[in-house]
């Protein structure tokens, strides 16, 4: 059922008034579902809240898979594991049979996290999501997607997605020169502590880069299993030249960064990521950051990026917690 089941119009849900429909160890319940004629009849529609947990095996197993540091996230998840969040929901919206159709090209476009307490471990949240705006442009589609993350405490985490959805390709792909060896990759550094000597000061940079196993593991840890991050032939009717990395890895990779600059368990309050260009697998990149001023409020600005070949792959900024 879509909507807020058993919550009254115009008030405030509590956390055991939301609906079960998920949890960790299955899917997605079946939904019944309204089929809309176009994308612009999602445009406001909640969808059915989820229930689920912060496992501790589904957050060692989403560390191991981001290349993060394991030791520092044993009380609670780190920051991007609300991308894992996100794509608890996600499915609800993009896997209806009847939005299927506008997603042979699906792109992440931007995204935007807010945290507002740490990701325990072990944490009850329900899922709340709703599409915020549909906007068509020629044959494609931006679709907004909010999900709000609530435990028993309050509201732990907010995102908002945009999505672009076309049921063609805007070009054709280019050479096909086929995938690297499934365990391929460049260095892959783990984060550790970050010095810096403060206000607009570059942060020393973290080398990453992933193999196409890499990215099928990230897959069952974070729930993002478009198959142009691990099938060449869905990747090239996609429009692309292979398998591409998924973008909010590269997201996780440009939080760890972040994130080191603190030692606080709830150390960042917001990212914001723009996608620019896909990386392929096994590709180097480095993460890079810069200090963006001196720190207002208890929160530090620090300017992201994801680059390779000299070129910016994401592009973001986020705000740190500082001691």
């Amino acid at each position: 059922m879509l909507g807020d089941a058993s919550i009254l119009p115009g008030s405030e849900p509590t956390f055991e008034q939301r609906s079960i429909v998920h949890s960790c160890a299955g899917g997605v319940a079946p939904s019944t579902l309204v089929p809309v004629v176009s994308l612009d009849a999602l445009n406001g529609m909640s969808l059915e809240p989820i229930r689920s947990r912060i496992a501790p095996e589904k957050v060692a197993e989403y560390v191991a898979a981001t290349g993060d540091d394991a030791d520092r996230w044993s009380r609670v998840a780190p920051p991007s594991y609300a991308g894992a969040l996100l794509f608890m929901a996600a499915p609800l919206l993009l896997g209806r049979e009847d939005v299927r159709t506008y997603t042979r090209v699906l792109v992440h476009v931007d995204q935007r996290f807010e945290w507002h307490r740490s990701l325990e471990i072990g944490t009850d949240v329900i899922l709340n999501s709703r599409v915020t705006k549909v906007r068509s442009r020629g044959a494609s589609t931006f679709v907004g997607f909010d999900v709000g993350v609530d435990s028993p405490a309050g509201r732990l985490l907010e995102s908002s997605s945009t999505f672009l959805l076309g049921e063609e390709p805007a070009s054709a792909p280019g050479a096909d020169h086929g995938e690297p060896e499934a365990a391929h990759r460049g260095p892959n550094e783990t984060p550790t502590k970050v010095q810096h000597a403060g206000a607009n000061s570059p942060l020393p940079s973290l080398a990453k880069s992933a193999s196409r196993v890499d990215l099928v593991r990230y897959a069952g840890a974070s729930g993002d299993f478009n198959p142009i991050h691990y099938d060449h032939e869905a990747a090239r009717n996609a429009g692309l030249d292979g398998i591409v990395v998924h973008g909010l890895l590269m997201g996780a990779w440009m939080s760890q960064l972040a994130a080191a600059t603190t030692e606080r368990l709830d150390p960042l309050a917001e990212l914001r990521l723009r996608f620019r260009t896909a990386l392929r697998p096994a590709v180097s990149t480095k993460v890079t950051g810069t200090i963006a001023g001196e720190p207002t409020g208890g929160i530090e600005r620090v300017d992201l990026a994801v680059s390779a070949e000299a070129v910016d792959l994401v592009t973001g900024h986020a705000t740190v917690r500082v001691e």
